[in-house]
């Protein structure tokens, strides 16, 4: 008996879907919750997993990470107070918990973000911008987890490497303004210490005269780049013979320099696109909840996507998960965002007649368009009071 090809077609499209389906899903496990029904928040707190990580680990946790996590832990709880407003539309009182503000909140640092985002167009000039990745090779990695004082030193390389290729290329001295972020997390939550770079399309003459370079040499870059970093850290690390052996290895091994990172989307030609930009690719939270997909009580699982997209799902016990997370926390007082060349305060009023004229007011007046009290039925703003449990 001879089966026409095309009754067999369907079935082979329905075997080929579920192989697919079976690569790119997570892992099946009985007893599992799904969906996004877990924040970081509760897997910290649920069956007193923080409280259990620190009783065993607590010589090995700093106290900026302890204090972060509890500033966390106390989100939009009964500690940090509350707005309460009266609607007189449906005559009932209304409160909105306060956030915590910690580096380790999803939910905060997605709203930080959000905000940062729309104030940092109106800040920048009205110019063409890049934006790049600066990394490090792997055998640093290990220094810098340890030496945490020299973050700082790789934000101080990646501007004066910028400065240094632009005025060789325009042939003239320039100032580059620069918005420097540091991201100290991978993807799959590893340790990848790495910069994302907001820098402007050429940069400004000893005359305060913006130079526009649209072809950035990202391959001399790179040069000078590690050139910056290595020379940098060899001043800054500990002379000891181990450390003068890797910086001279890792001269050698790199003759091309080291890796810089240009996003396909990465040129920006208006301001006012800044913020979405920034929201998805520049400043996140090491995880958001939405990665989060399973959650037993022991162990978690979550997704990322590399570069090329593809989606990767990483099962954690949840010690694990616990030390990945709060590895990623700075030390106290230390700016993971930096504003650097033209962009700094000692030189921004400079070259302000390439600065957006519309102040933050107006930005925060642009959400409202022209709607006007009352909204909502709140009759004015006094009517939002600020209260302190």
């Amino acid at each position: 008996m001879v089966v026409s090809p095309a009754i067999l077609f369907p079935f082979l499209l329905l075997y080929l879907s579920a192989i697919q389906d079976a690569i790119v899903s997570p892992p099946i496990k009985i007893g599992w919750f799904h969906g996004s029904e877990f924040s970081v928040k509760q897997i910290f707190t649920d069956n007193h997993n923080w409280e259990r990580y620190y009783y065993f680990h607590r010589r090995e946790i700093r106290q900026v990470e302890k204090a972060e996590v509890e500033k966390m832990m106390s989100c939009k709880g009964p500690d940090r107070g509350c707005y309460v407003y009266y609607c007189p539309k449906c005559e009932e009182y209304h409160e909105i918990l306060l956030g915590c503000n910690s580096r380790l909140c999803s939910d905060c640092g997605k709203r930080y973000t959000d905000q940062w985002a729309k104030t940092l167009s109106g800040k920048m000039f009205d110019v063409p911008h890049r934006h790049a990745v600066m990394t490090i090779p792997e055998r640093l990695r290990p220094v810098l987890s340890k030496h945490r004082n020299l973050w700082k030193v790789l934000m101080d390389s990646a501007i004066k490497a910028l400065n240094d290729t632009l005025s060789h290329a325009l042939r003239k001295e320039v100032l580059v303004g620069a918005i420097i972020v540091l991201h100290p997390f991978a993807m799959d939550l590893g340790f990848n210490l790495h910069i994302h770079l907001l820098i402007t399309e050429g940069g400004f003459d000893l005359s305060r005269k913006f130079i526009h370079k649209k072809f950035i040499p990202f391959r001399a870059l790179r040069r000078t780049w590690q050139y910056q970093v290595l020379t940098n850290l060899k001043r800054a690390l500990p002379k000891t013979k181990e450390n003068a052996m890797l910086i001279d290895r890792l001269f050698k091994d790199y003759p091309e320099g080291f890796y810089v990172f240009v996003p396909k989307e990465s040129r920006i030609t208006s301001r006012h696109k800044i913020s979405r930009y920034v929201a998805r690719y520049v400043r996140h939270p090491a995880i958001a909840n939405s990665r989060i997909c399973a959650y037993n009580g022991k162990e978690v699982t979550f997704w990322y996507a590399d570069r090329d997209g593809i989606k990767h799902y990483k099962t954690m016990c949840v010690d694990e998960f616990i030390r990945a997370i709060i590895q990623h926390v700075p030390d106290r007082q230390f700016k993971m965002i930096r504003y650097y060349g033209a962009y700094c305060r000692k030189w921004i009023s400079k070259y302000k007649r390439y600065l957006s004229h519309s102040s933050i007011r107006q930005c925060k007046m642009e959400e409202f368009g022209d709607k006007s009290f009352p909204i909502n039925g709140y009759q004015s703003i006094n009517d939002i009071y600020h209260i302190q449990v």
